[in-house]
């Protein structure tokens, strides 16, 4: 049942106070409000269907209600709250029918990047892949979750842009995002070598310049990485 207003707005709020930036520079409230309000949905620490205050926001960033409502209609655009008439403000809430249709937007975006790229790339960005590579198995092997969390979103960002084409990389970029709403930060050893050699394959025929093996592999990778959430999220 959807709580009313009075309900939420009475329900406790997370602490973001390790968001806040002591370094604000002037005029960044904005960005970095949204910067924060990003990583702390992220990070989970604001969870799925959790209402969010205003006032108590705005207090925990030490920011006023002017940029924090800007932050909220930026991050509203890109899919990570949504707005209920005459309840406020809530972090989305994805299902698993969600998930299926996001995986199969990235296979088909991601294997036309990787074709793309295949083509395309800069030399840095071959290299960058394949340093990634080495990266993510050493992270992998040695159990470190965090590195290889972060790693994984930077080999997807560099995929993307290897593209070199503009509208591409944004589409791409929303639906980074909301694959980050699933909230995949913690990976079994098993699961990181599979993706590691997932990765492996797309860099390795992006770099002998195979766009039709590059392509397949991103789809590949697409759909084992769909089925590994779906899993995580049944067991859950």
């Amino acid at each position: 049942m959807m709580p009313d207003s009075d309900h939420h707005l009475a329900a406790g709020q997370p602490d973001l106070t390790r968001y806040r930036r002591s370094d604000r520079k002037r005029g960044s409230a904005v960005a970095d409000t949204t910067r924060a309000l990003r990583e702390a949905i992220f990070d989970r620490v604001l969870p799925p269907g959790q209402w969010l205050r205003e006032e108590s926001l705005a207090e925990t960033l030490g920011i006023s209600r002017t940029p924090l409502r800007e932050a909220l209609n930026r991050i509203e655009e890109e899919g990570l709250i949504v707005r209920e008439p005459g309840q406020g403000a809530r972090v989305t809430v994805l299902t698993s029918e969600d998930m299926v249709v996001v995986y199969q937007v990235r296979g088909s975006l991601e294997s036309l990047a990787a074709s793309m790229a295949a083509k395309n790339a800069p030399l840095e960005d071959r290299e960058r892949l394949a340093e990634l590579d080495g990266l993510m198995s050493e992270a992998a092997e040695a159990g470190r979750n965090s590195d290889f969390h972060d790693l994984n979103i930077e080999f997807h960002r560099t995929l993307g842009e290897s593209a070199t084409n503009f509208y591409l990389r944004r589409m791409l970029g929303t639906v980074e995002t909301a694959i980050r709403l699933f909230g995949t930060r913690t990976y079994t050893v098993e699961r990181m070598r599979e993706i590691v050699g997932e990765h492996r394959r797309i860099t390795e025929a992006i770099v002998a310049q195979d766009a039709e093996a590059a392509a397949a592999a991103s789809v590949d990778h697409a759909d084992r990485a769909r089925r590994a959430t779906l899993e995580r999220l049944l067991e859950s």
